[in-house]
């Protein structure tokens, strides 16, 4: 018994220091400092746009994801890197973004064999810390009002989810 005690005790203290609970405030400033992100990005001052974007990116956000693989594989206001980018565009294809999937598909089939394990190793690291089931984030299409297309929706939900740095390379 006392040793249950302690356990949850400790499990209690230690929580802290690898998650967070996400309230409704905290996903409504995580989205506020996408938009800003994104803004930086569309004005062309990408250092500014990564500052943003890294961090709504470990927290899950597909959008941030999808913009911080196009810095990496660009090399926009960050170092460029093949492998960096398309392990964070490997998280964002979680999405189900049709487009974001054949960009990652036609650079994925360029590469050599030990270049795709390399890729499969980071998109699983990266999954497994930033990805949509871990950060609770979810995605589904709906369909526009008044037409035959669907939108892509992601949204984070509140809950506690893993707090973890910025991995720039995998």
């Amino acid at each position: 018994m006392k040793r249950a005690l302690l356990s949850l005790v400790l499990l209690c203290i230690s929580l802290p220091l690898y998650a967070a609970l996400v309230d409704q405030s905290e996903i409504v400033a995580l989205y506020d400092r996408e938009r800003s992100g994104m803004r930086a990005y569309q004005a062309g001052d990408y250092e500014s746009a990564f500052e943003f974007l890294s961090v709504t990116a470990t927290k899950g956000l597909k959008e941030s994801q999808y913009l911080v693989a196009l810095m990496l594989l660009k090399g926009q206001g960050v170092d460029k890197s093949t492998l960096a980018g398309l392990a964070w565009l490997g998280v964002a294809i979680e999405s189900g973004n049709e487009e974001w999937l054949d960009t990652y598909n036609m650079m994925y089939e360029s590469l050599n064999q030990e270049q795709r394990a390399m890729i499969d190793a980071a998109v699983k690291r990266f999954v497994d810390k930033y990805g949509g089931s871990v950060q609770g984030v979810s995605c589904s299409k709906r369909p526009l009002a008044g037409s035959h297309r669907a939108e892509l929706r992601c949204a984070k939900s509140e809950g506690i989810y893993p707090d973890h740095e910025f991995e720039p390379m995998p």
